[in-house]
């Protein structure tokens, strides 16, 4: 081989290398960024749901009929306020409120969702309540309980006296649901180290030294992540699988210790379609109709959103809602409409549409 010739193998090969150094140092940049939207959107689901869960609480430790309740050791009439409040909460929140009421001496005392549960000492699964006693100050974080759960506790106290503890109790479905719009799908796993104490989490698939926390978890990552491990994904916050990517984070609780962690799951087709608008992607992402949409729709068949909008919000929002939502509240309006008589018609036309000229006839 001639000189020119082994220079010219030389310089392509070293313009070779630098291609591939380059496409994965923008392979890797751009995987990052996709990282810090999902934290982002991870970290602004926690807060909401932590805001809703101590707001909640908060609201159910002020009632003085259930501090009464409490103090009179009154069972029945402590659920039953619980189930009242609750299913209040339930349509301003579109979600389940799972909420319990805790004694000075850590038995169970009342829930709003069964009853089978009420007289069973949680002491040994709950002692970040001990911590409640000495502070009585409230606590607001992920707890290894009975299964793995973001808890709000709030402790009751009446004339300097401790009755016990109001609790909101949050699981991952509302959250799983949240990032399932965006065909991204949640793992929530436990430090095996609480397997004890974790008692309802005991027949949950294991992955390595953690325990699968969340309901109908996706069975063929559960089965990936058992295949090749999880050091390289929690050491790294990353690991790029076959067909999807894995992002971590952890799961801290009220003393700041790693108790599990969080894994996001994007699929590599849907990578790709992120990359097609990479500097539009924390845009689309943070403000997606999708996104903006569901704080507004409850997904929950029980309770249905639009039943508790007045005539007048649900003629509003007719005009900027999207056409599958749109036909929802034209059945509400005409069901509303049809008790109204023609003056309040005219009065609710004029109020709705105050900046437009009407004539004509009421029909």
């Amino acid at each position: 081989m001639r000189l020119y010739q082994k220079y010219l193998t030389l310089l392509l090969l070293a313009l070779l290398t630098m291609i591939i150094y380059f496409y994965v140092q923008k392979k890797d940049e751009f995987v990052n960024r996709v990282d810090i939207v999902l934290m982002n959107l991870l970290d602004k689901q926690i807060e909401q749901q932590k805001a809703e869960s101590f707001a909640f609480s908060f609201a159910l430790a002020q009632n003085e009929t259930l501090q009464t309740a409490i103090e009179n050791n009154d069972t029945n009439k402590a659920t039953e306020i619980l189930k009242r409040y609750t299913s209040t909460l339930e349509v301003f929140s579109g979600s389940k409120v799972h909420a319990q009421i805790i004694s000075n001496d850590f038995i169970i005392f009342a829930r709003n969702w069964e009853s089978k549960s009420t007289g069973l000492s949680i002491k040994a699964y709950r002692p970040d309540l001990a911590d409640i006693v000495l502070t009585q100050k409230p606590h607001l974080s992920f707890e290894a309980a009975r299964r793995l759960v973001l808890i709000a506790s709030i402790p009751v106290v009446k004339k300097n006296k401790l009755l016990g503890f109001i609790e909101v109790i949050q699981k991952f479905d509302a959250m799983k649901n949240y990032f399932a719009n965006y065909d991204i799908d949640l793992l929530v796993l436990l430090d095996d180290k609480y397997k004890n104490q974790a008692v309802l989490l005991k027949d949950n698939p294991r992955i390595g030294n953690t325990i699968v926390a969340n309901d109908d978890a996706n069975i063929h990552h559960i089965a990936y992540l058992m295949r090749v491990g999880l050091n390289g994904l929690l050491t790294n916050g990353i690991l790029e699988g076959d067909d999807y990517v894995y992002f971590s984070r952890a799961i801290l609780n009220s003393e700041g210790q790693n108790i599990g962690s969080f894994v996001l799951i994007l699929s590599k087709k849907k990578m790709k379609l992120f990359s097609a608008f990479e500097e539009e992607l924390d845009t689309f992402l943070t403000y997606s109709r999708k996104d903006l949409y569901y704080s507004f729709i409850n997904h929950n068949p029980s309770i249905n959103l639009w039943n508790n909008s007045t005539t007048k919000e649900l003629l509003s929002l007719k005009k900027c809602v999207h056409a599958e939502d749109k036909i929802a509240i034209e059945e509400k309006l005409r069901t509303s409409l049809d008790n109204y008589t023609k003056d309040e018609l005219i009065s609710l036309l004029l109020d709705t549409n105050s900046n437009q000229k009407s004539r004509g006839h009421i029909k």
